[in-house]
């Protein structure tokens, strides 16, 4: 095909000049019709000149990014069928960065919303501006910047009416990339407002490929430390509370520990200045009193260590099959001497001659041990003290109730806590340091059991214990 390339491709209809073939510059002579610029070559891809080739040769710095993934979108948005078809065949073949060309036409502004719509990753448009109305076009491109907020898009207008839409105006007034006259567009013309636009196409993409995986990385990074705040958060608070136990054990340490001390230092100074003339009744009543002192201290101490085991899961547990009947039976045995100093009794109802639960012996022990010198030490003189012991299908559990003062509803909701100090108080002068309950329950769930609480202010406190059987 012989073909000037500087011609223009569209004529005015409108324009005197216009009167001829439409194609007229497409119609291949005789002479020429072996080297027509436009037959595809055997590699499928438009043959460009020189010039053209390296329009289209493009150094990339990164791979490819695929907006569409096997070819660049062009919509073609003009009335007149003509025009459709002579752009069809300029570029046709065109191949941009190993891409085909897609072109998408409509003949109305009305019909390229419709395509918009079903083609949102459309590169470039050839926009006409006077179609069904005589500034469809223009009112085209405010509804791809504005309402569909489309700013990558590249928008050419192609009038063949100028007066209609003067250029500089349009320039200034609408969002468009380029202006084109269609008496003045040649072929190369076309190929290389082509070429620019998809190479300005892909180069937006690219930085908003960027910017998106920027943003990404940046919300992932802000997760991140958002996780990380909420981590050193947890552990401050956890330091908090730490620094709080740490007073709070300094503090019982040093009260507690410091009236039995006292009471040991005061009873070896009177044996020390008073042993000639002492008898020995005298000393062997001061000797038990540093003998109760010393306990009391011994008792508080082994709570601490006991607390601090347990926090930092060194408590050795070993659970095995185990009969807790006799464990409960030596520490009544144990503690009904101390309980009949305040005429308190106690009674043990059984049923069965064993009972074997999945437990560590020593563990249990310092459990019931705990529970029932409790029910001792919190209830009034002359009262009672009932604990029964029953199995079911899958537990064993011991109920130890007193009929001590009971609980309020705010005593029963700090009961297991560490440091508790509860309203009611030893009935004979015993002591407490406000661990016992608190290691009561960490040691039986260790052992996976459970520890319950019932009780009624004025009518008693009942703890319920069931360790599982298997």
């Amino acid at each position: 095909m012989t073909y000037q390339s500087d011609k223009p491709l569209f004529t005015d209809p409108i324009s005197p000049q216009a009167g001829g073939d439409l194609f007229a510059d497409f119609k291949p002579s005789q002479q020429h019709r072996d080297q027509d610029l436009f037959a595809e070559p055997a590699s499928g891809k438009m043959a460009l000149t020189e010039d053209q080739e390296v329009l289209t040769e493009e150094k990339q710095s990164v791979a490819t990014i695929n907006f569409s993934p096997d070819q660049w979108k062009i919509l073609l948005v003009d009335d007149e069928v003509d025009i459709h078809e002579i752009t069809a065949l300029v570029l046709g073949n065109y191949v941009y960065q190993n891409k085909p060309l897609k072109l998408i036409s409509a003949y109305s502004a009305q019909q390229a919303k419709a395509m918009l719509e079903q083609h949102p990753e459309i590169a470039v448009i050839f926009l006409d501006v006077v179609m069904e109305s005589h500034d469809a076009g223009l009112q085209l491109v405010r509804y791809i910047r504005e309402e569909l907020r489309n700013r990558y898009v590249r928008i050419i207008l192609r009038t063949g009416q100028p007066g209609y839409a003067p250029e500089e105006k349009i320039i200034i007034d609408y969002e468009i990339n380029d202006y084109a006259n269609k008496t003045e567009l040649s072929r190369q013309k076309l190929i290389t407002l082509t070429t620019a636009s998809l190479r300005s196409y892909a180069d937006l993409m690219t930085v908003e490929l960027y910017r998106q995986s920027l943003e990404e990385q940046v919300k992932q990074r802000t997760q991140e430390l958002q996780e990380k705040n909420r981590e050193l958060t947890l552990l401050n608070d956890q330091l908090v509370s730490l620094n709080q136990d740490k007073n709070e054990f300094l503090g019982i340490a040093a009260h507690d520990l410091k009236n039995p001390l006292s009471v040991i230092l005061g009873w070896a100074e009177e044996i020390y200045t008073s042993f000639d003339d002492c008898e020995k009744e005298e000393i062997i009543d001061y000797a038990n009193q540093i003998q109760r002192a010393a306990k009391q201290m011994s008792g508080l101490i082994t709570n601490l260590l006991d607390v601090n085991a347990i926090e930092s899961g060194k408590f050795n547990i070993v659970l095995q099959p185990v009969d807790i009947l006799p464990i409960l039976q030596n520490l009544v045995k144990l503690y009904t001497e101390q309980a009949l100093s305040k005429q308190i009794s106690i009674s043990v109802q059984i049923t069965d001659s064993e009972y074997i639960a999945l437990i560590d012996k020593n563990t249990t022990h310092q459990v019931l041990d705990n529970l029932i010198s409790n029910a001792v030490k919190y209830s009034p003189c002359n009262t009672h003290v009932n604990i029964r012991i029953s199995r079911e299908e899958n537990v064993v559990s011991c109920d130890i109730q007193d009929e001590g003062p009971g609980l309020n509803a705010a005593d029963q909701q700090k009961l297991f806590g560490k440091f508790t100090r509860l309203t009611p108080k030893p009935t004979g002068g015993e002591h407490s340091t406000g661990l016992g309950l608190f290691i009561v329950k960490k040691l039986v769930e260790a052992m996976k059991g459970r520890v319950r609480c019932y009780s009624e202010l004025g009518k008693g406190t009942a703890f319920t214990v069931t360790f599982p059987v298997s």
